[in-house]
């Protein structure tokens, strides 16, 4: 007699849970490759954590070498003592450069994985759970008439106006409610959006060294978003220089986006995906 003859049925599949058989739980993680198809972001991640830690241990070179440059200053006298001042200077610009191409570097991997990751989210969810040409109703962004403007996230519609306009930090958190997804977005993620691509905009319009206009600018933004604790500034003339996200927002960026692919794998959590006609 086979062994599930032995016991009752309901009885037999409880024991095969219990045991680890059957058909595996799948993590809202990986629920959420349910509306990412094209995008294989573990990989993505491993790739972007590599880069980061290279970056960093790069950092960590340049900084001792100061610290011997100082220590060498502090022990020297006459020309050894110059040419020792003039590494110790040559040493900080290369630091500060250094800084920011990593800074950029960080930059140029996380706002481009953002964007994408909610755009390919937003049209996976369009084309399993309402219909490529549905325009859900119970918000003011279904005034856009066009499917595809709508289910577009970098487009922001402006209520008072009726204009639509191109702003993919609001168009995602306003899609987002549009579709009722905003409560399975982690906590703290508009600010986190916010900071990143106001900073994407002044760093890939302007570069390293910004006028000193833009500089002013990026620094009343940082006081206003309290994002203090997320960038660091070289400064010129006691006035901002040269802006940096630091390793605490990268990180936190990087936090961001593992709760965020959790959300996105709970929003997809017990629904039912569109009947396709064939």
């Amino acid at each position: 007699m086979a062994e599930k003859d032995k016991v009752p049925g309901w009885l037999y599949e409880e024991l095969l849970k219990d045991a680890g058989a059957g058909i595996p739980e799948l993590s809202d993680r990986d629920r959420a490759g349910l509306i990412l198809e094209r995008m294989d972001y573990e990989e993505q991640l491993i790739a972007i954590s590599g880069l980061l830690g290279r970056n960093k241990s790069t950092d960590e070179q340049l900084e001792a070498e100061r610290g011997e440059i100082l220590v060498f200053i502090q022990r020297s006298s006459g020309s050894a003592l110059e040419r020792a001042i003039d590494e110790s200077g040559e040493n900080f610009y290369a630091m500060v450069y250094q800084g920011a191409e990593h800074s950029m570097a960080a930059l140029g991997m996380l706002a481009p994985m953002y964007e994408s990751m909610f755009f390919q989210a937003f049209q996976g969810i369009r084309n399993r759970y309402f219909g490529k040409t549905a325009i859900p109703s119970g918000h003011h962004r279904n005034a856009i008439a066009d499917p595809d403007a709508f289910w577009n996230c970098r487009k922001h519609y402006e209520k008072k106006t009726g204009e639509v306009n191109n702003d993919v930090v609001s168009g995602i958190l306003q899609l987002s409610k549009a579709i009722g997804l905003k409560k399975y977005l982690p906590p703290g993620l508009p600010k986190t959006l916010q900071a990143l691509f106001d900073y994407r905009n002044f760093m890939f319009h302007n570069g390293f060294e910004w006028p000193e206009d833009r500089c002013a600018v990026f620094a009343a933004h940082i006081e206003r978003g309290g994002w203090q604790a997320w960038f660091g500034w070289s400064e010129r003339s006691n006035k901002p220089w040269i802006f940096y996200m630091n390793e605490q927002f990268i990180n936190h960026c990087l936090a961001m986006i593992h709760k965020l692919l959790e959300g996105l794998g709970a929003y997809c959590r017990g629904r039912n995906p569109i009947e396709t006609v064939r």
